[in-house]
């Protein structure tokens, strides 16, 4: 049984497709004839908008046990607050320890 290709990876090449473009790379890429207009270059690519509570803010990722994850949820949850605010909570406490701002 063969893997489906992946819906969010470049169209990959068949190895029909591998053989033709190992066997004569310049046919693939047509040159353009005397006089012709270039074509244009590539488009920029696509940026999709952000939240506006994420603008101009970095993400920061950690890994943690799966029972300190449950515990972080269930002290969301009975304070009806996101675990995102706990988080910052934790991190501006960071900060404050060491005498600086609290700017998170």
């Amino acid at each position: 049984m063969t893997k489906r290709p992946s819906l969010f990876s470049p169209k990959a090449a068949t190895p029909a497709r591998e053989a033709e473009t190992a066997a004569s790379p310049a046919a693939a890429i047509p040159e353009p004839e005397a006089g012709a207009a270039r074509p244009d270059p590539a488009p920029a690519p696509v940026r999709y908008p952000k939240a506006s509570t994420r603008e101009g803010k970095r993400v920061v990722t950690a890994y943690i046990s799966p029972e300190a994850f449950r515990q972080l949820k269930r002290i969301a949850a009975d304070e009806d607050r996101q675990q995102q605010d706990l988080l910052l909570e934790g991190i501006n406490a960071v900060f404050e320890k060491r005498g600086l701002s609290r700017i998170a």
